[in-house]
């Protein structure tokens, strides 16, 4: 298999919008300075990859400095892969000194398939690749899931060129050294940085670091290609065109004169990148998330029935009296029912889980379930970070507190406000609106909705 690891497709109306995303975008306006650049959109790729015989391509943006702009290259990005997701990976694209907005576009994407960040690029992107400080949010957004980071690397000496920065191998060794955690790909041969790591104390920092090869017949002769496979490895050579810069069939040849062993060169040319992006499964089938930043509350239950995930709404079961102690309360001003849930967002209230995985009953929940799915939870609510995080029931709440804070013995829990907090989200516990729980009427379930909405309009005042 033959996996192009950096290539860079756009939405088809970027090449006649230059002179809007000229203004509007310091990394488009270094990368194009003129009208007329080579850009390709997702069919034309996928076009040119039949042609050359690529079987697979990790797909990305440029490191943008606008947060709409990034936003719609990154829409794209998406759609393209989820159109194709046996031929294109997506990564997505945001600036780490924008601060949290740049997490909760990194989350966004994440949820919606992508399969890390890439590419960035520090200098016109204006932030310090070497800083512990603006990195870490993003590096730990990636390491929380295991996914993967594209870095735009430059050669301290050499030709220039549109872009090139300085991103050079002594500022990309400190950005591995303070995340060794993070999975991390230098793009164009890491200018020049694997040849450091026959120096031991490098090697040792650079042990979660691959190199690509975009751009590589403007930058080094096939011989680069075997000297970095003797002194980093030839397990962390990735091939990648830059399309479409270069075509794939033009770096592919360059690769192949370093004269290879046949091993090495599979490795290279795919295999590598198929063990660092490797196909997802598909996609598990379980209620979508309504969350979106300012809300008022998130209303979190334990997991999807499977009731409701055949319903495609939650709380679908009639015999559940959520909906009913929702409009007996007033919480949103008029009585709704299961075919309300998504545009409750429009009165400030959203829904997730504990899990997402959906169950008959909550006892065919395992363990892994809540490691997987409760981290990813905190993060969600970091993201978006609404005034009140609800959560429907002590069973709930309690598998949160130790499956994504590490408190195992939280003690005696009581319904209502907790004394804690979940970033800036206040927390509120109700009871389980389940028909198994049959220890509250469906008049005390309206009373803690009553609750709830007071203590929401506290927080508005």
């Amino acid at each position: 298999m033959i996996i192009d690891a950096h290539c860079h497709i756009l939405p088809p109306d970027f090449a006649r919008r230059h002179d809007e995303l000229y203004r509007r975008d310091a990394t488009y306006a270094a990368l194009f300075p003129s009208a007329g650049a080579r850009m390709a959109d997702a069919e034309t790729l996928l076009r040119q990859m039949d042609a050359a015989g690529i079987d697979r391509a990790v797909i990305m943006g440029f490191g943008w400095t606008d947060r709409l702009v990034a936003a719609e290259a990154n829409d794209y990005l998406l759609q393209a892969a989820s159109a194709h997701p046996d031929r294109l990976t997506a990564l997505a694209s945001v600036n780490p000194a924008w601060g949290e907005p740049a997490i909760e576009e990194a989350v966004r994407c994440f949820d919606a398939g992508a399969d890390g960040i890439g590419e960035l690029h520090a200098d016109s992107q204006g932030f310090d690749l070497g800083s512990a400080e603006i990195m870490a949010p993003l590096m730990a957004a990636l390491r929380r899931r295991d996914l993967v980071l594209v870095v735009h690397a430059s050669e301290p000496v050499g030709r220039q060129y549109p872009g090139k920065g300085t991103s050079t191998p002594e500022r990309l060794t400190q950005l591995a050294a303070n995340f060794p955690e993070n999975r991390i790909v230098f793009a164009h041969l890491g200018g020049g940085l694997p040849f450091y790591a026959a120096m031991p104390e490098v090697a040792e920092t650079l042990g979660n670091v691959w190199y690509d090869t975009a751009a590589l017949p403007f930058l080094y002769r096939p011989a680069a290609v075997a000297a970095a496979s003797i002194t980093a490895g030839h397990d962390c050579i990735l091939f990648g065109s830059d399309y479409p810069l270069l075509n794939h069939r033009r770096v592919a040849d360059h690769i192949r004169d370093a004269g290879l062993d046949g091993d090495q060169l599979d490795a290279i040319m795919g295999g590598n990148a198929a063990t660092l992006f490797p196909v997802r499964a598909p996609s598990m089938q379980t209620l979508p998330d309504y969350l979106r930043p300012g809300l008022d509350i998130v209303l979190i239950g334990l997991n999807p029935s499977a009731y409701s995930m055949r319903a495609g709404h939650y709380f679908a079961n009639p015999r559940n009296r959520f909906w009913s102690a929702v409009s007996a309360a007033n919480l949103v001003g008029r009585a709704v029912g299961p075919e309300d849930d998504a545009v409750l967002m429009e009165a400030g209230i959203g829904f997730t889980d504990v899990v997402k995985r959906p169950t008959p009953q909550a006892s065919g929940l395992s363990a892994a379930d809540y490691r997987r799915d409760a981290p990813l939870l905190r993060e969600k609510l970091l993201a978006h970070a609404p005034a009140v995080a609800c959560f429907h029931g002590l069973t709930a709440y309690r598998a949160y507190l130790r499956y994504a804070e590490g408190i195992s013995k939280p003690g005696a829990i009581p319904l209502g406000r907790q004394d804690v907090t979940i970033g800036s989200s206040r927390v509120f516990v109700l009871p389980n609106p389940s028909p198994a729980n049959a220890r509250f009427s469906l008049g005390d379930l309206t009373e803690w909705y009553v609750k709830l909405n007071k203590w929401r309009a506290e927080l508005n005042p």
